[in-house]
């Protein structure tokens, strides 16, 4: 699978995004352009790797080489603000599964800075202990489809061409991971006793392949 280190050309979509304006300045590699989208996508891209990696350091590393590689590849960007927003998760998610697949060659203990749930208050967006345990038991591919999804808001579409895939696959991926946290998520509430409800959508419309 290729890396995005030129980022992809996309139709440029009719509904304003609010990193379009860094756009030019981006191209141009302009600083005060970096500066911005770097404060508008730090906190996001990080969560989003956090939450993949399970450990901080390593996901701070991802996002970083995320920004890098754009700068090397960003007078070639075509596209508005919101594909600018997707090749950047493109490439974190590519960090990401080399990262995964550094520790599956080269096993290790886990830092001993990483605490039992790694993203602390900076990214406390209401997701609870037993759901990002049962985010934890799913195929790096199928959390990132359901991070992308739910957390990140991103439909299928987009999905797709973060993870270089198409509707269709995705839309099967995110059934399956849905089933298995329903499976995971129904022991927690009812151990609970509560009705908490489980973030995702029962039919899987969001991700409906195309016909």
């Amino acid at each position: 699978m290729g890396r995005p280190h030129r980022p992809s050309h996309r139709r440029v979509s009719a509904v304003p995004d609010p990193l379009d304006h860094l756009v030019p300045g981006v191209r141009e590699r302009d600083d005060q352009a970096f500066a911005e989208l770097y404060e508008a996508m730090a906190g996001p891209l990080l969560a989003f790797a956090g939450r993949m990696l399970r450990d901080r350091g390593a996901a701070e590393d991802a996002v970083q080489q995320a920004f890098l590689e754009l700068a090397r590849a960003a007078d070639r960007f075509e596209g508005d603000g919101r594909s600018l927003r997707s090749w950047l998760y493109r490439s974190v998610r590519f960090e990401v599964l080399d990262e995964v697949r550094r520790r599956r060659r080269h096993p290790e203990e886990p830092r001993e800075q990483m605490p039992d749930r790694p993203f602390g208050e900076a990214f406390d967006d209401g997701m609870s202990p037993e759901l990002e345990s049962a985010l934890a038991v799913l195929s790096p591919r199928q959390r990132a489809i359901m991070l992308l999804r739910h957390v990140h808001g991103f439909d299928g579409a987009e999905i797709a061409e973060i993870l270089g895939s198409n509707r269709a696959a995705v839309y099967a991926a995110g059934s399956r991971a849905e089933a298995t946290l329903r499976r995971l998520l129904d022991g927690a509430v009812e151990s609970a006793g509560s009705s908490a409800s489980v973030p995702v959508e029962a039919d899987g419309s969001h991700l409906e392949a195309t016909p």
